[in-house]
């Protein structure tokens, strides 16, 4: 992959298609959580990882959004994107705390 100013460069995110930069704005996630059994993993941006969590339980990810494309199909997520995809891709953000997700 290319770099820049030593900054590794780690494709799109495959939730907001942005450009992602390996560093604290970069988390790994689990497609099906590992507490689910899960193991095949994917980077996403911070914030979009942080979005899936506080909107749904492991078991409602392992069950109904184990993909990118599943994700995408929901309005909450898809609402998301087009908001996030006008923001610069260190922004890390803050979402709703755990236990006010749904599931």
């Amino acid at each position: 992959m290319p770099e820049t100013n030593n900054a590794k460069h780690l494709g799109p995110c495959p939730l907001c298609g942005r450009s992602m930069i390996d560093g604290p704005s970069v988390d790994r996630h689990h497609w099906v959580p590992r507490s689910e059994g899960g193991g095949d993993w994917s980077y996403l941006h911070r914030i979009c990882h942080k979005k899936i969590h506080s909107l749904f339980s492991e078991d409602v990810l392992a069950k109904d959004y184990a993909s990118a494309e599943a994700l995408l199909a929901h309005p909450d997520i898809r609402s998301f994107v087009k908001w996030v995809r006008k923001q610069p891709p260190e922004l890390i953000g803050r979402h709703a705390k755990p236990n006010q997700r749904r599931g």
